[in-house]
């Protein structure tokens, strides 16, 4: 969880899916990428919220002590297959 909010860590899950942190409306947030329609409540579910941004949906996991949990139970399920590194700018 704590790699993610740096901000230099990108987790390449299975199922094409990707978790980053992402500074959105002023505020960093870890996005949860690559889901597909399906996938949408499953992750609900699990505690992800969604927003539409720019007419698209984009799903996060909190970033308060509810995350953590959150992040396990996502990872549980498509577990991860790469970490990245974000290159600096």
């Amino acid at each position: 969880f704590m790699a993610l909010m740096d901000g230099k860590t990108i987790l390449d899950l299975t199922d094409g899916l990707q978790l980053r942190r992402v500074r959105v409306m002023g505020a960093n947030r870890i996005e949860l990428s690559g889901f597909t329609d399906p996938m949408r409540d499953r992750l609900r579910a699990y505690g992800l919220f969604h927003e539409i941004i720019s007419w698209k949906l984009r799903m996060f996991v909190p970033t308060d002590e509810t995350g953590t949990a959150i992040l396990a139970k996502v990872m549980e399920r498509h577990p991860v297959e790469r970490i990245g590194v974000r290159e600096a700018a």
